[in-house]
């Protein structure tokens, strides 16, 4: 089963049948007592926000893309930022699914228990989910503060950051001693929004066309890169307040490789140094920030904040560079910080190095063999991670 193929591995491709879930519907519905939507499976992210805005709610967190189908999101643990709120997967109230022998299962809490409890984040291994139960809030507004700080500034002061406000994120700038800062602090005050033409301007022409210039000159002149890094932090200090799923939600023009790490959040200052200082000793040229994001710990099993304040330490590459080298540093270093990947994006993982980093991987695996004993929703990926 495949969402909207924005994941960076092959967790959706088969040599067999491939489904997709355009038509699971195109409706939400909307529990306004119990503060639930259900949501088609195969909707994206970006329509689930358009239909719930204009009911009057929100999603309670968020990450920075909205391509994602609801369905593909959750399966692999996607997330945002914010110590006080989880992942995607760990809003999730129920779903539908559809098991290998056709059976379509309604699982809850209550319903299905122990499939809810290890389906939230299944990788498509458990079967087909055809809708999703997510919890929601009334509509709200961020006040954000975009701004280029040091990188000492930040790290040393970490963990007041992000004990004092709601979502704080950075990316910080290889090659430099720069961090970009992203400060948004849920309200119900009044909008202010940035205007039209300086938003295109920021977003569109400065994050992508201008950034993705640098990032094409850089790949025809590898040696450049440092020098063309140290013109990202002139971007400037914004501040605006609107809708929560504008300010959450960046577009992205820009083509890349990435690979995510989960990692304990006490232990966050330490890796992003040993990264920082594995680039800097290394002759690696790095055009792409790497981006740090912290989340609150949930219950599902697979998902990579199970259990933990977590942070995160993603890393990318210009498309058409080689990534590998430097992937595998930064996974080497955050492997030893109890590194979990995220399920979506590179990694070099299986399920012998990934078993003692989950606590309920072997009831997982048990789950899938009974509801999939004979592989229908397995792959070469899903093999490799889960050991199937």
């Amino acid at each position: 089963m495949t969402g909207s193929g924005h994941s960076f591995t092959p967790i959706a491709v088969t040599r067999d049948v491939l489904l997709q879930p355009s038509d699971f519907g195109d409706g939400v519905g909307i529990d306004s007592k119990r503060l639930v939507a259900r949501i088609p499976a195969g909707m994206t992210l970006s329509e689930v926000n358009e239909h719930l805005a204009l009911a009057g709610f929100a999603l309670i967190n968020m990450g920075d893309i909205t391509a994602q189908t609801m369905a593909g999101s959750i399966s692999t643990s996607t997330h945002g930022t914010g110590l006080a709120f989880t992942g995607l997967a760990g809003q999730v109230e129920g779903f539908g699914l559809v098991t290998a022998d056709g059976t379509h299962m309604d699982c809850s809490a209550s319903e299905h228990p122990d499939v809810w409890r290890l389906g939230r984040v299944a990788l498509g291994a458990l079967g087909i989910l055809t809708y999703v139960d997510m919890r929601i809030v009334p509509t709200f507004r961020l006040h954000a503060v975009e701004e280029p700080r040091r990188l000492d500034d930040v790290l040393s002061n970490f963990d007041r950051i992000i004990t004092s406000t709601d979502h704080f994120e950075f990316y910080w700038i290889p090659h430099t001693r720069w961090a970009l800062t992203k400060t948004n602090t849920r309200t119900q005050d009044q909008a202010q929004p940035r205007p039209r033409v300086g938003r295109w301007w920021n977003k569109t022409v400065m994050e992508n066309y201008a950034f993705g210039a640098v990032c094409a000159a850089g790949r025809v002149a590898p040696s450049l890169i440092p020098r063309l890094a140290t013109a990202l932090p002139s971007s400037g200090r914004q501040e605006f307040t609107e809708a929560s799923h504008t300010v959450f939600a960046t577009r992205r023009l820009v083509k890349f490789h990435e690979m995510e790490y989960s990692i304990p959040r006490q232990h966050l200052v330490t890796a992003l140094q040993h990264v920082v200082d594995a680039v800097e000793r290394s002759n690696l040229k790095i055009s792409f920030p790497v981006e740090v994001r912290v989340t609150g710990p949930d219950d599902v099993p697979l998902s990579t904040s199970f259990g933990r304040e977590s942070a995160y330490i993603a890393v990318h590459m210009y498309k058409g560079m080689p990534y590998e080298r430097y992937f595998r540093m930064v996974e080497e270093i955050l492997s030893t910080f109890e590194g979990r990947p995220h399920w979506g994006k590179i990694h070099f993982q299986s399920a012998e190095t990934l078993r003692s980093r989950y606590e309920h991987f072997d009831a997982f695996r048990e789950i899938r063999e009974r509801l999939d004993p004979n592989g229908v929703f397995l792959n070469e990926y899903v093999e490799r991670v889960l050991g199937a």
